[in-house]
């Protein structure tokens, strides 16, 4: 859609459990934007949650270019951005978490980078990420910013962070969207954006400022992710090799979790995690967390051999 010289774009939002400062902050982030030509979809995912519903209908009231949907009841986050995605009317689509800020410029930047590069489909970037206070806690790496090391490094580590998304819709409609991959959903999503043959790209501007929550860091889920993460790159190498899946999101459901490994690896990704905010700061203490952190798991030792091949790759690109 083309009005007045300006495209529309479509940001997909989907609320939960988010405290009320940080939506409106994250609202307010989207309605300042310098890039005036959107609209704001909005799926309130937790129908029960009377003060984020309030919050939203009171912006929605202000500014018009929000359209604002409720779940009759708790649909996921899948579910949720899948219903965004069918109320999208825009050539281009961003992402946005209901807790984070996107900066000021974030789409103007994002949408000229597409204009300017007709052959690029999907553009991320990179976050400050910061606590729960909005305090700065570290800045993204440098990230692939060209297609051959983004193909190469993503079968390692997915590095694109999900709030800084901003494609053309044709990559949604080619992908019918996300597939149900608790987790992975959104590397699913980009791995098979590659052998629906988008081309990806990345700016290493600072975009989007990422909220780290604390029930974040050691989150119960965290192996599942990891597990299913490799399910998705195999299904992903099995689609380049012989042109289908040999393994399906239903082999998802074989996955078996084993608790005492789940509370080991949350220990230890949360050690790691600890590690970054110490960089340039402490440096003993930094690499005393990491070796900690890797003779705790099994699993961390295979997401650090992971980490090490990406920022391998990343190094011999230069």
């Amino acid at each position: 859609m083309n009005s007045g010289g300006q495209m529309l774009v479509s940001v997909i939002m989907s609320v939960y459990n988010e405290k009320e400062k940080w939506l409106m902050q994250a609202i307010e982030s989207i309605l300042n934007q310098s890039y005036k030509k959107l609209e704001f979809i909005i799926i309130l995912d937790n129908p029960d949650n009377k003060k984020l519903n309030d919050i939203i209908k009171f912006y929605n009231k202000k500014d018009s270019r929000i359209r604002y949907f409720v779940n009759e009841k708790n649909m996921g986050l899948v579910k949720s951005l899948n219903k965004a995605l069918g109320y999208a009317k825009g050539e281009f689509i961003a992402r946005m978490d209901a807790d984070d800020i996107s900066m000021t410029d974030r789409f103007e930047k994002q949408i000229n980078y597409l204009n300017n590069h007709p052959d690029v489909d999907f553009l991320g970037a990179r976050c400050i990420n910061m606590d729960e206070d909005g305090v700065e806690l570290y800045r993204d790496a440098i990230i692939p910013a060209d297609m051959k090391l983004i193909k190469s490094c993503l079968v390692n580590v997915d590095f694109v962070n999900h709030p800084t998304w901003f494609f053309r819709k044709k990559c949604s409609d080619k992908n019918n969207g996300y597939r149900e991959i608790t987790c992975a959903e959104d590397y699913d999503f980009l791995l098979r954006l590659i052998t629906n043959g988008f081309k990806l790209a990345n700016s290493n501007e600072f975009l989007v400022r990422y909220r780290i929550r604390r029930s974040g860091i050691s989150q119960s889920n965290s192996l599942q992710q990891l597990l299913y993460s490799k399910h998705v790159v195999k299904m992903y190498k099995d689609r380049v090799k012989y042109g289908v899946e040999k393994e399906t999101v239903e082999d998802l459901k074989n996955i078996k979790i084993d608790e005492n490994e789940e509370k080991k690896y949350s220990k230890a990704l949360e050690g790691l995690s600890k590690s970054k905010l110490y960089k340039k700061k402490n440096e003993l203490y930094r690499v005393s967390l990491i070796l900690k952190s890797y003779m705790l798991s099994k699993y961390l030792r295979i997401l650090l051999k992971d980490i090490t091949v990406h920022k391998l790759k990343k190094v011999m690109s230069r």
